[in-house]
């Protein structure tokens, strides 16, 4: 797949407020890139000097080979779309998505074809004369994905375009924006402050963190890969535990913690007397009979999620907690808060933090 777009060193700070430090990464050609973080964190900064709207201080935007940074925004083979949709209150659906067209001096026959298209693409081809105000959010916003689809442009920039959207029409906007990004084929780049979203619409994520990227990755890679317990804590939830080595061999290592001695396999990076940090996953831990491998915790709360139920459980000298996830038949119904159960960890599946 080739690269279609990359930053190169960039900063940004506005006087002595420092917004972004030394940012790397390369988009692919087709990729749908989510750039995650929190609220604060810089992600619309990165959108707003990808599509021109402001200069980097320091570092290249380049874009197939070429370096950006100077070229005006109607220059940019880009569009965006904004969390606030901007759409045009005096002009129809119709209007707002052909607006683009107009402007460039395109034939009235070419751009009612053309408008008529894209609006059958995003499904509102029975919409083309209402106004904005007549439509729902999630309406709205079609209309401006139409928009910026319409001009052919290389890259979409989504600014959290679904942040203003009630959660059931958000989901549903996340599987349509899934939809029509590999129906068009276009390159899309979205910011998000939310990891379910990004884990389910990307093909890539890159983590902002301190005014850099903590790791970028597939959803998979950052999940079940975390490289800093940063990643581990901010992408799902994670335990952490304090550990100390035991002892080991070729093949394994025997850890303690305030949960009670395991073993977890030998990855070459653990040394007798080492103190690091285990990370697992709510998920990862299993309700086991106990056994010589098993821990004992007690349960202080449970939380019933539908389908899943989550355990918060704590070591037996009550100093220490633990989050255990399992489906509901499992936890809700057969245990109860104040008794103790016995749990394994599935080590392969669990990271190891030495820094």
């Amino acid at each position: 797949m080739s690269e279609i777009l990359e930053l190169k060193n960039v900063s940004k700070q506005y006087g002595e407020t420092k917004v972004l430090d030394n940012i790397n990464f390369k988009i692919n050609n087709n990729e749908f890139f989510t750039i995650l973080g929190s609220s604060g964190s810089g992600k619309s900064t990165i959108i707003r000097m990808i599509g021109g709207f402001t200069k980097p201080s320091a570092g290249e935007i380049i874009y197939e080979n070429n370096i950006i940074n100077d070229e005006p925004i109607f220059n940019r083979p880009f569009n965006t779309v904004f969390q606030d949709y901007a759409l045009f209150p005096n002009m129809n659906v119709f209007d707002n998505v052909g607006f683009g067209l107009k402007i460039k001096n395109i034939n009235k026959g070419e751009i009612e074809k053309k408008v008529l298209d894209v609006l059958a693409v995003v499904g509102l081809e029975n919409f083309s004369k209402r106004m904005p105000q007549e439509l729902s959010g999630g309406q709205q916003q079609r209309v401006a994905l139409a928009r910026a689809i319409i001009c052919e442009p290389k890259i979409i920039l989504l600014d959290e375009p679904l942040g203003a959207l009630d959660a059931e029409l958000r989901k549903q906007m996340q599987l349509f924006l899934k939809e029509i990004q590999k129906k068009i084929q276009i390159t899309f780049i979205f910011i998000t402050h939310d990891q379910e979203e990004a884990i389910f619409l990307s093909d890539r994520i890159a983590v902002l963190n301190k005014h850099k990227f903590e790791q970028i990755g597939s959803p998979k890679d950052l999940y079940y890969s975390p490289q800093t317990t940063y990643m581990a804590k901010f992408f799902g939830e994670c335990n952490l535990i304090n550990c100390s080595v035991i002892n080991e061999d070729s093949k394994s290592v025997k850890v303690s913690s305030k949960f009670g001695n395991f073993v977890i396999p030998n990855n070459a990076t653990l040394n007798r007397d080492l103190d690091f940090v285990y990370g697992i996953r709510p998920e990862e831990v299993k309700l086991v009979a106990k056994n010589e491998n098993s821990m004992r915790v007690k349960i202080r709360d449970i939380s019933f999620k539908g389908s899943t139920s989550t355990i918060n459980a704590t070591n037996e000298n009550e100093d220490a907690l633990l989050k255990i996830q399992n489906i509901s038949s499992n936890i809700s119904q057969s245990l109860s808060v104040g008794t103790y159960i016995d749990v394994e960890f599935n080590t392969e599946f669990g990271s190891i933090f030495t820094e």
